[in-house]
Formats: C-alpha cells, sequence, structure tokens
C-alpha cells in the first residue's frame, strides 16, 4: 500500500516536471523566431517617406556655383577599424551637397542614422534612403546632405537579381542661381547585377534635361567599356578625368559625371576615415564663366 501512494504522489511531479520543459522549449523557440525574423535582412519600402531634416545653417539662396562631393562612408569605419562621423564631416565642411553611400541606419531609438549624425555636426540637412530593413527598422542605404534647401529627392530601386543585395539611387533636384541642377548619386553593385544597374543609371542620366550629374561608387573602373562609351557621348565630362588623369588608379570606382555645366574644380581626397576616397567638385553652370555674381 505504501509503493502505492509512493507511486501515486510522483506521478504529478513528472507531469510537472514535463510541462516546464514544454514550456522552456516553446520559450527557446520563440526566442529563436525573433531573433531569426530581426536579422533576417528585406527590402525597405521604396514607397515610404524618406526621413530627413532641414539644415539649422545655411543659407536660403541658390549658389552661384554649386560644391558637391561623394563618398562611400562605409558605414563610418575607418582604415584603423575606428567607427568615426565627427572624421566624416571633417572631410565634407563646406560642401552645398554630398551623397552618401553605406550610411548605417539608427542603431537604437537615442542613435540616430548616420546621415544624421553628420549633418549635426556640419548644421546641414540630411535625408536618408533606406536599401534595407533590420531589426524592424531601416538598417542601411544610402544619404544625402544639404546646406541649401533641395527642391525635391526620389529614391530609385534597383534591379536585384542577387538575393539581399538591396541597391538604390536618390534623384534630387538643386537650386542654383542660374537654374536647377538633377543630380543622380548612386551606390551600383559589385558583383553580376552591376552592368544592368550601371547602365540603368547611364540611360537615366543621359535622359535627364541638363545641368545634370551622376555621382557615386559606380563599382567601377575607368577602362570599363560602359563608362568609356559614355565619355564619348556629345556633351557628357568627367571631372576627374579631365582635370586628374594621373590621380586615378586602376582601383579608382567613385565617379561624377555632368553634363550642362564646367568643372570649376575638383580633388580625390584620400582619407583614414572610410576605405573609399572623397570625390569633390565644384560646378557653374555652362556659359557663365564671364558673368557677374
Amino acid at each position: 500500500m505504501d509503493q502505492a501512494n509512493n507511486s501515486s504522489e510522483s506521478s504529478p511531479s513528472k507531469t510537472e516536471s514535463r510541462w516546464k520543459w514544454i514550456a522552456l522549449g516553446c520559450f527557446v523557440a520563440l526566442v529563436g523566431l525573433i531573433l531569426w525574423d530581426g536579422t533576417d535582412r528585406r527590402a525597405a519600402d521604396a514607397t515610404a517617406p524618406l526621413p530627413h531634416s532641414p539644415a539649422s545653417a545655411g543659407s536660403d539662396q541658390a549658389p552661384a556655383t554649386l560644391t558637391i562631393a561623394s563618398f562611400n562612408i562605409h558605414g563610418g569605419k575607418g582604415t584603423d577599424g575606428v567607427r568615426s562621423v565627427s572624421r566624416i564631416a571633417d572631410l565634407l565642411g563646406g560642401v552645398d551637397y554630398a551623397g552618401l553611400y553605406e550610411v548605417r541606419g539608427a542603431g537604437s531609438p537615442n542613435e540616430p542614422n548616420q546621415a544624421a549624425s553628420v549633418a549635426e555636426l556640419n548644421r546641414s540637412g540630411w535625408l536618408f534612403a533606406a536599401t534595407e530593413r533590420r531589426w524592424w527598422s531601416d538598417h542601411f542605404g544610402n544619404g544625402l546632405l544639404y546646406r541649401i534647401p533641395i527642391r525635391s529627392a526620389l529614391r530609385i530601386p534597383l534591379v536585384n537579381t542577387r538575393g539581399k543585395a538591396y541597391r538604390n539611387a536618390i534623384l534630387a533636384t538643386v537650386p542654383l542661381q542660374q537654374g536647377d541642377v538633377r543630380v543622380l548619386s548612386v551606390h551600383i553593385d559589385r558583383e553580376k547585377d552591376r552592368v544592368h544597374q550601371l547602365q540603368a543609371m547611364i540611360d537615366l542620366f543621359l535622359g535627364l534635361q541638363p545641368p545634370c550629374i551622376l555621382m557615386g561608387d559606380l563599382n567601377t573602373i575607368a577602362g570599363d567599356p560602359l563608362l568609356t562609351s559614355l565619355l564619348e557621348r556629345p556633351g557628357v565630362h568627367s571631372p576627374l578625368h579631365e582635370s586628374l588623369p594621373e590621380r586615378l588608379s586602376s582601383q579608382n570606382i567613385d565617379w561624377i559625371f555632368t553634363r550642362g555645366l564646367e568643372t570649376v574644380n575638383v580633388s580625390l581626397v584620400q582619407n583614414t576615415a572610410s576605405d573609399h576616397p572623397v570625390v569633390k567638385a565644384e560646378f557653374r553652370l555652362e556659359g557663365t564663366k564671364n558673368q557677374p555674381d
């Protein structure tokens, strides 16, 4: 009789233990599912409004010349392995308009996207065009900085045939005293989608009303047939090819091309803030060299 009682008393304990293990397994599975969902990279919503903020300093007056920069900031990580948006801000001081690539989104509610962080240091306006989402927020993409208000900005998703390699371009309208300039800034894929994406951007650039600019990390070297063909088109200029041919290494993949603009000056700035140089240039409208400001 005592043995029967002991068996009867231990049965609820075994059942209780079994349910605890089931509950623990369900909890672990739920946590794993949440982590999997959070780490999964998804395409950003190309129809969502672009987060932005106006400049806290600068002028509402359209400039006589336009100083621009194109810079792949490598997520803010320098050649020394240190992440620093202040170094990026220093390199972009005095620029009217800058296209940024490989920009990290907000890391937490108290940490803004990197375009906003750089803009805050330079008291400029900013815009962030995410290419992908992760951890249920815009995680990665391209950005713009501007000291003078831009007229408009449009995010253009690029073709993607290799999984989660999301890319986009930004087409913005930037004011100049003699008329608006259309600026197309883009980060092109470096693998199999490169040719299709680059050709699409070249076609769009050639179809824009001048004055216009195509700039960005094109992941394309100087001898690429697509660039050679582009430079053979009437009215297309490359400040780097024309002014700094001796500075162009066989590995240079960051470019600026123009139509309807004259180059005042251009520079290719090597730095430790990123693994890419900054391409800077100042432009004026064609035929305005001898006109008074």
